[in-house]
Order: C-alpha cells, then structure tokens, then sequence
C-alpha cells in the first residue's frame, strides 16, 4: 500500500490528491487534511474536480477536518504533502507533528521561496521533496475544485549535495523519488525529476511574483494581464529585479528565460485567477512576503534596488489591511 497524506488540502492540495485518488489502483490510499466545510462536503458527495471537458467525483478518499483535536494520530504515510498557505507552515508542523515524524517524506507543495527551511528545525534535509508546478486550480466552494490550467511539474530534492554524501542513503532516496514521479504522470501531471530543483524553485516563484501581485490589485485573470502592453511591461521590470537578486545569490537565472516562462504560465493559465487574488476575493491573507515581499528582503542584503517589488509589496498590503 502507498499513503499520501495532503497537509492543508484546499485548491492545489485537493487537485492533487485528487488526481492520484483517480488512478484508481487498490494499493494506493489518499488522505486529505482540510477545512471543516471541505471535509464535511466530500465525505457526504465525495470531491469533485472540473476541467474544461469533464467533471470527476471521487468517492475514494479518506478526509479530515484539519481543526478536529481527535484525529486518529498513528499515520505513516510514504508522502506527506504540504499544502498549506507558506504563512501557515509553522502553525501545520506544530499541529501535524506526530503525522510528520511518521511519515517517509514530506513534500513541499507551495509557494514562495525559504520554504524548505521552515522545516529544518522539525525535519531532516534526507526526508524532504520539493515540487513546483503551473498547475491552476480553484477551489469553487467545498468539496468542488476546477482546474484552472495545466503546465509543466518537476520534483527533485532540494537539499541534493548533503543527501549525495550518504551513497546508500541517496540511492533509497532517488528509489522513492522515482516512484512518486510515477505516480505522479499515472495522475496526469506529465511530471518530471530535476537535479536542480532549486533554479525550478526560483523560476516558479518568479513566475509567481511577475503575476501574483499585478493580478491580485488589477483584478485580472492572469491571461489578460499579458493582453496589456503596460502590464506586460511592469510584469517584465518586476521579474528582471527578481532575476538579479536571484544571481545575486549565485542561483543560475536567465531573465530572457524568466520573462518567457511568464508569459507562458500566464497564456497556459489563461482563465485562472491567480492566488493571490482569490486571497484578496476572499478577505484572506496573501503569500506578499514570500514572493515580492521575500525580493525585497534579500535584495537589502546586496543592496539591490527592487523598487517595483518593494512598491508591489506595499500595495498588497495596503490591501490587506482594508480586509
């Protein structure tokens, strides 16, 4: 039996646990830690995911409210993926504590960048994966989620060069990476294995800061922001400063690249609104200081001027004070 436990199942996590739930083979069981209202909605109609052309229901997936004090403790899942909100990290290993102690590895399922080491102090750097994917999803109302947009997926090992010094240690490591990429593609995610997970990191996140903030104070979809020359052109400015800090810290970046994978995600994504701004649509707290917010920091470092970042930044929570 292969288990997969989602920590903070909400849009992306729900896709994705959903979608291995839908491969449908016996030995594989799916786990969904949610809010109350997501849980109670698809244990009693199951979840359904929408896409352009169909709609599946999955009835096969154990679910539980996140904020139940009572839930049984004694997991062991082989992967154990954290969904959550990066703000929220701290407060998820605290309350799954014993789930992440008894798990074989915890993957990152997030935004932003420094996620891996929030873990460090809870988690060796030998049980952690990381994935980055373009994948959109929204997440309607409880118990349904659409998916907004498909686009690339890699999975690697962000803490490669201290894992590599264990030969036989690496060797199980890359077995059981080998393997949820498998599962990973049987689901429909076309995923692949990167050495260098953290330029993929990188790229997303910039990926993420070119269109996040842009979207969530326009309002825009994210196709319709590359529809405006002026946008355009500000998403551009924002990921070249991204790009420089990036390279300031030795990350192997090019800004040609960067700026085309944005336009790229965008056009691929065309319908989604982005993160960020279902967050504002939501009265939430956004993920700024992980991604712009997050620029802007390392930038004071190397003293990098990053003004549209820092501008960005500022108007986001400008905004999230008016919540």
């Amino acid at each position: 039996m292969i288990r997969l436990g989602f920590i903070g199942a909400g849009a992306i996590g729900s896709l994705f646990g959903g979608y291995i739930a839908n491969i449908k083979k016996k030995n594989i069981e799916v786990t969904l830690f949610c809010s109350h209202d997501h849980a109670v909605a698809i244990k009693r109609h199951g979840l359904k995911i929408k896409t352009e052309d169909k709609v599946i229901r999955l009835q096969n997936l154990n679910v539980f409210d996140r904020n139940m004090e009572n839930f049984v403790e004694n997991f062991n899942f082989d992967y154990l993926f954290l969904t959550t909100k990066t703000y929220d990290t701290k407060q998820a290993i605290n309350q799954y504590k014993e789930v992440i102690n008894n798990c074989r590895y915890i993957v990152i399922l997030q935004n932003g960048l420094g996620n891996e080491e929030l873990l460090l102090s809870d988690v060796t750097k030998e049980k952690i994966f990381r994935i980055v994917t373009s994948h959109g999803a929204i997440l309607d109302h409880p118990g349904q989620v659409t998916h907004t947009g498909k686009g690339f997926t890699f999975i690697g090992i962000p803490y490669l060069s201290s894992v590599r010094r264990n030969q036989s240690l690496y060797e199980d490591i890359q077995i059981s990476l080998n393997s949820l990429n498998i599962l990973l593609n049987l689901a429909g995610f076309n995923s692949q294995i990167e050495m260098n997970i953290v330029i993929k990191v990188w790229e997303k996140a910039i990926v993420n800061i070119g269109i996040n903030a842009i979207g969530a104070l326009t309002r825009l979809n994210n196709g319709k922001i590359i529809e405006s020359e002026g946008l355009c052109k500000l998403m551009e400015k924002t990921v070249i400063e991204a790009v420089d800090v990036g390279k300031a810290m030795r990350i192997s970046l090019s800004k040609d690249k960067c700026i085309e994978l944005t336009n790229t995600v965008a056009n691929q994504t065309y319908n989604n609104k982005n993160s960020m701004l279902q967050d504002i649509l939501n009265g939430k707290k956004t993920e700024i200081d992980n991604l712009n917010g997050k620029i802007v920091d390392l930038a004071h470092n190397f003293k990098i001027s990053v003004y549209i970042n820092e501008i960005l930044t500022k108007l986001i929570k400008g905004l999230e004070r008016g919540l």
